[in-house]
């Protein structure tokens, strides 16, 4: 017969939880499909490699962009059709929902 110490037993307890909440975790993040919610995370910190031009993005290449969501990258393809194309980062002020903020969390990873 195998007999543990009381310690032995704990650290095997706490490496057993610790494997069971990584593959929880692991599995939830796997699942789930909405990117708006995971890519923040992911890319916390670092640049965008693709630049996404403002001008010739489609919706959903729109809706890849970080505070982007269907209805603004909606707008955008509407003032695009209505007004021409956008110049630069003040032009793009002129849709509805796209303030200072958006812009400057934006402008790394747009191109016009």
């Amino acid at each position: 017969m195998f007999c543990l110490t009381y310690q032995e037993r704990k650290v095997l307890l706490g490496i057993g939880i610790v494997i069971l909440a990584g593959s929880f975790l692991r599995s939830h993040i796997n699942s789930s499909r909405d990117v708006n919610i995971i890519k923040p995370l992911i890319d916390f910190g670092s640049t965008h490699q693709n630049e996404v031009n403002i001008n010739t993005a489609t919706q959903s290449e729109l809706e890849t962009l970080t505070g982007i969501g269907p209805k603004i990258a909606a707008r955008i393809l509407e003032y695009r059709s209505q007004n021409g194309l956008f110049d630069n980062s003040e032009s793009l002020k002129k849709v509805k929902g796209i303030g200072d903020k958006k812009i400057q969390v934006l402008e790394h990873c747009i191109t016009f």
